[in-house]
């Protein structure tokens, strides 16, 4: 102990190496004087509390190492959890203020989950609960009085306790959860009944108990029962009203009458008993016996439910689910009225049912629980309604007219687009977003339904900004799998053997193996030659994934397994019971897990549906509209997601009905549109020029699950996951609901996943890795030999173009990092092949190429407002022009593409949304002309209105009069003087003579198919087709639609947004003479805080080699952007600033002045730049 005053001062020294062995001195001193309360006193007096703290202030804590925060947070846990000193001084230092900005930045993205973890037992210390540990008593008693001494202190607890609520809700482990709800539990005792009632106002703590219990989590149920029973105790009456509106009150009958039921039934033996969550918190525990009992949670729920809900005479407000039921019921039976009458026919109808949509879905739904919102139906009411009947119905019945349905599904969800998407004038949020945010907060209650894997070892990528290429990865165990007979099974034979497989394994891929063994062959039929027995001897058998008609179902336990889903993961859930953290124990590679297996019965339903299936693909290649063919709106035609989802698990309508709202979200315009060129063919619309819609789409970002996000980031840490073991959820999300995940999360699970979409090297340079390849791209790698990391190449200047192609050519297939050499240049890596990139991405957008719309000059380059896309190829070419050349050049254009975004290039080049959704595999209509061509655009869209109104009026008249008076703003078609020529170009004949043909009113319908076409269509199919092939060479395209148009242009042309100017200088390193008080470097910052967004793209491109900052900005440029001095042997103001571009290193002069600093940077940044030399 007399060592501690002089470990304290040597926490004040620079050296990390000293500061790193104080503090570990000091956690071991802590750790042997945890029984001994006079020594931890001596502690506190040596002011070790206020020592450590003093070194986390000012967000100091941000630049300590790993180790040494680790051992200041053990060391002030160990002093709180025995010492109320030391508490005290916690509290006088406002830890609880630090404890809000670390849990905030560890726990976002999952960033950290142990520090996460370190910090809430940290504060749980502070405040043990009374009766936690009776050999303590008197320790908690005096934790209590301390913080219950100054009101102050208990302000500071009170200050975490949101971010304690947002933290249990959205982490991805049980344990961090847990102990964050042991916090609030402790909160909540000390409380008084004024303010636990205004933080229901705040942070809904009803809601929030009923989320806890819907988890199957014991501990997480145990610890929400008694924050629930603490609550009632202390305001009964407001408690108890609003545990009925929450759900609190439901769930905690359903938990008694549930364990009741379960404990007159035979329980299964649980291989994998659920890890107890209670040993971090109680430090002071003794022995290693689970506090929480079998029993407990159900003794708890029956006193809550004997003590507080069966009290006779106790006043209860009226109960509101029946009205919230009524309410929705009525909506939608006015919906489906609606949907069947014409408006002419009713006009009061449309005001009527807005009304009450407004009332239901502006004012109803916000103040509606999520409780309410789920027993009431409404979920799954509206997927009702907008499929037609087709949900919950097995998808479209037998005879039913599949071009009626599909008329009538459009009609409902243009109809409700209208409804949801429309703003009250005096509310800033739109019914859809009110919708998508209470259907989000339901599906926290689902937390179960999506299943972490956690093995014992995680991944040691800390940050992903490139797709990895060969990841080296630890041979994978393999699974014993003993196959038997179902019982009721007389058609196969029994097999005997135990079959040794990869956990990649699924039902699919297994029967082909199994299937010859057990089936009974009459003497004409033959056993098949190769039934890979020689792979069973070996080792473990690796298994092909085939598209084929499965013969065989697969149970464990009687439970059936999904044919696409492995083995090993099937078997690990069920073993846990639906627990939400899968944790993988020892004993679970030693096991033989039986598998039974029958005979699978052909079910017509299965027949049925594949015909609905292929009918329906007929007749959507056949519709205009995008959104008609887009997966949303073929989820919604047939009334189910696709795959093979388990359609009984809770979070199904949950996530059809999201796929559903982002779908109307995203072709929100296209849909509103549709509708008003319905009214002006009906009548209700009188002017053309009132063809507009006030468009408020929900943005995206508000789509996103934050709890599914955590899940996956943690996923992604394990790993089981970089080996190629992915949860069949995150897979089915990213290819099926990609929105509901961040975009950073998603960036990251294609950088690691990436490289099993590469088509195979180039044979011939790597014959000795192919068979490697191979095994990596089917997901059986075993250890992979990491092949050279890049690839250099040197281009001409003068010839960049062709040196672009050749280089493409022979190494844009390579799945290698490609770095680029200028000819006559010394410099070499990263500055230059960026600016490579750069360079070429501005050749093909100069002038005369005849690759973009706007190419109508011969020199310069195309200045395109609205973004590029692709200039139609007139089928009679165009003079001076090689159609050939355009090709190589969109073909060039996909190589550049698909190098950026696995090597982590920029391009600086301006397409247009447009062609990102070609670039996506989406499909364009009209309505995505005025994105790159607004005048174009808004005259084919008034054209179509014309066309549907004059078909309108013809099925309404007996006669053709009405139709006569049609014109366009008051001009005949014929006076327009239009001809089948495509717009902008005379010579594009739409048909064959289109120069003669002159557009009328007849013809005006074929007009706007045949422009629509050739400018989306068959005019840059070639060009398309070419560009594609150049991606599908390297990686298979389908793998970006995980993307938007929005992400794939940050990805490729890196961030809009340079940098921000208050934090410039947090982003930056400043050595060698520098630092950030250093008189040249506060010039400096300022200068560039005053440059405009030319001068910024200029300063990026001559230290980096691009003119835009990569994913994430100056924040996450690696290396740093790093600035330092210059000397130089003359007139240091004569001398000019340089730069290494590959390493970010900017040598800087410590002029004399401001202005000259200023001149001599412009100069370098605007003349400095097109060579790479030595400086």
């Amino acid at each position: 102990m007399e060592a501690v005053p002089a470990l304290c001062n040597l926490l004040q020294s620079s050296d990390k190496t000293i500061l790193e062995s104080a503090i570990s001195c000091l956690a071991l001193v802590a750790a042997g004087a945890s029984e001994n309360a006079e020594h931890m006193g001596k502690l506190c007096e040596a002011n070790a509390v206020e020592a450590t703290m003093s070194l986390m202030g000012n967000e100091g804590w941000k630049s300590l190492s790993d180790d040494i925060l680790t051992g200041i947070l053990g060391l002030l846990k160990n002093l709180a959890s025995i010492s109320e000193k030391a508490v005290e001084s916690l509290f006088k230092l406002d830890f609880c203020e630090l404890f809000k900005q670390m849990v905030t930045y560890y726990s976002s993205s999952n960033r950290d989950n142990d520090k996460v973890q370190m910090l809430v037992e940290l504060i749980y210390q502070l405040m043990l609960p009374l009766g936690a540990s009776e050999q303590h008593a008197k320790l908690v008693t005096a934790k209590k009085n301390v913080i219950m001494a100054q009101s102050t202190y208990m302000n500071q607890l009170a200050s975490i306790f949101s971010l304690m609520v947002q933290v249990a809700k959205c982490a991805a482990l049980s344990s961090i959860c847990y102990n964050c709800i042991a916090v609030i539990s402790n909160i909540v005792e000390l409380s008084t009944p004024d303010f636990l009632m205004e933080l229901q106002n705040t942070v809904n703590l009803s809601s929030f108990l009923n989320f806890l219990l819907a988890r199957k989590n014991r501990h997480i149920i145990f610890q929400a029962l008694k924050i629930s029973r603490t609550l009632l105790e202390k305001c009964q009456q407001f408690f108890l009203e609003t545990f009925t509106k929450e759900g609190v009150k439901h769930s905690i009958d359903s938990i008694v009458s549930h364990e009741k039921n379960s404990s007159h039934q035979s329980k299964r033996k649980n291989n994998m008993n659920e890890s107890c969550l209670c040993f971090d918190l109680e430090s002071s525990s003794t022995g290693e016996v689970c506090r929480v009992e079998s029993n407990a949670v159900m003794k708890l729920a029956e006193d809550i439910k004997k003590s507080f809900f069966s009290v006779k005479g106790s006043k209860r407000s009226p109960h509101r689910l029946g009205f919230a039921l009524k309410s929705f019921r009525d909506f939608f039976v006015r919906l489906n009225v609606h949907a069947t009458t014409p408006p002419t026919e009713n006009p009061d109808s449309c005001k009527q049912l807005t009304d009450l949509s407004r009332r239901l879905l502006s004012d109803e739904l916000p103040v509606t629980s999520t409780f309410e919102f789920v027993q009431s139906g409404s979920i799954k009411c509206l997927s009702i309604y907008l499929s037609n009947g087709a949900y919950g119905n097995t998808g479209i019945s037998d005879g039913q007219d599949l071009l009626g349905h599909l008329s009538e599904v459009q009609s409902r969800l243009q109809k409700f687009a209208s409804l949801a998407l429309t703003v009250p004038n005096d509310s800033s949020a739109n019914p859809l977003e009110i919708l998508v945010e209470k259907l989000l907060d339901t599906l926290q209650m689902c937390y179960d339904s999506f299943p972490v894997m956690l093995s014992d070892e995680q991944s040691t990528h800390e940050s992903m900004m490139i797709p990895l290429r060969y990841p080296e990865t630890q041979e994978l165990k393999s699974l014993e799998l003993k196959f038997r007979r179902s019982q009721r099974e007389k058609e196969l034979r029994n097999y005997n053997d135990v079959l040794s497989v990869d956990l990649f394994s699924t039902p699919d891929a297994i029967e082909p193996v199994l299937f010859p063994e057990i089936c009974r062959r009459t003497d004409q039929e033959h056993a098949p030659k190769n039934s890979n027995r020689e792979n069973e001897a070996s080792g473990s058998t690796k298994l092909d994934d085939g598209n084929r008609s499965s013969k065989l179902r697969f149970l464990y336990n009687g439970v059936i397994l999904q044919p696409s889903t492995t083995f090993f993961e099937s078997i690990l859930r069920l073993m846990n019971k639906g627990q939400s953290d899968l944790l993988i124990d020892p004993s679970f590679w030693d096991e033989e897990h039986y598998i039974t297996y029958r005979k699978r019965n052909k079910s017509k339903e299965i027949s049925s549906e594949s015909s609905h299936n292929i009918q329906l693909s007929h007749v959507q290649e056949n519709l205009q509209q995008a959104w008609l063919k887009d997966p949303f709106f073929t989820a919604l035609l047939l009334g189910k997601l696709p795959g093979d989802l388990d359609g009984s698990d809770p979070s199904y309508d949950l996530l059809f009905m999201l796929k559903l709202l982002e779908g109307l979200n995203r072709f929100s315009y296209q849909l509103l549109m549709g509708e008003q060129i319905s009214k002006f063919a009906e009548g209700t619309l009188q002017d053309i020029d009132d063809l507009k819609v006030a468009i408020y789409p929900v943005p995206q970002h508000q789509f996103m699950s934050s709890i599914l996000t955590n899940k996956l980031e943690l996923q992604m840490q394990d790993s089981l996951f970089e080996g190629g073991l992915i949860p069949s959820w995150c897979v089915y999300l990213i290819e099926t609901c990609p929105f509901l995940l961040s975009f950073d999360t998603r960036w990251k699970y294609f950088c690691l996943t990436a490289h099993r979409s590469f088509m195979t090297d180039q044979v011939n340079n790597f014959p000795d890795q192919v068979n490697n390849i191979f095994d990596q791209v089917s997901g059986h790698s075993d250890q992979v030999k990491c092949p050279p990391q890049t690839k250099k190449y040197r281009v001409s200047r003068s010839a960049i173009l062709e040196g672009a192609v050749s280089m493409m050519t022979n190494h844009g297939p390579s799945s290698r990092i490609v770095e680029v050499e200028f000819e006559g240049e010394v410099g070499t890596g990263r500055g230059p092949t960026f600016e490579f990139y750069t360079t070429v991405s501005h050749e093909l957008q100069r002038a005369g190429l005849g690759m973009w719309r706007g190419d109508n000059c011969e020199d310069g380059f195309i200045h395109a407002s609205f973004g590029l896309f692709p200039k139609p190829w007139s089928p009679s070419g165009t003079p001076g022009i090689d159609f050939s050349n355009v090709l190589q050049k969109f073909k060039l254009l996909g190589h550049l593409v698909v190098r950026a975004v696995l090597d982590g290039r920029i391009l600086d080049i301006p397409l247009s949304k447009a062609f990102y959704k070609i670039m996506l595999e989406q499909e364009l209509d009209m309505y995505d002309i005025p994105s790159f061509d607004p005048e174009l655009g808004k005259t084919l869209i008034e054209f179509q209105a014309l066309v549907n109104k004059k078909k309108f009026l013809e099925t309404s008249s007996t006669t053709s009069k009405h139709t006569a008076v049609l014109s366009y703003k008051n001009v005949k078609l014929e006076d327009l003087c239009l001809d089948f020529t495509l717009p902008g170009s005379p010579e594009y004949e739409l048909i064959p003579g289109g120069s003669q043909k002159m557009v009328t009113l007849d013809s005006l319908e074929e007009y706007v198919y045949l422009v629509v076409d050739a400018t989306l269509k068959s005019g840059i199919a070639k060009q398309i087709e070419a560009f594609k092939s150049g991606i599908n060479e390297v990686f298979a395209l389908k793998t970006l639609k995980m993307f938007t148009e929005e992400e794939m242009e940050r990805i490729l042309c890196g961030e809009q947004d340079s940098w921000a100017l208050k934090n410039l200088e947090d982003h930056m390193e400043f050595e060698h003479g520098y630092d950030m008080s250093s008189p040249s470097i506060i010039t400096f910052l300022e200068i560039l805080r005053e440059f405009g967004r030319e001068e910024q793209r200029a300063f990026i491109q001559f230290t980096t080699g691009a003119p835009q900052l990569p994913l994430g900005g100056l924040a996450l440029l690696e290396p740093k952007l790093t600035v330092v001095r210059k000397q130089g042997d003359g007139n240091v103001d004569d001398e000019l600033p340089s730069v290494n571009t590959c390493r970010h290193f900017i040598k800087l002069p410590p002029y004399s002045s401001k202005e000259i600093m200023r001149e001599k940077l412009k100069y370098a940044i605007t003349e400095g730049l097109g060579s790479f030399h030595l400086s």
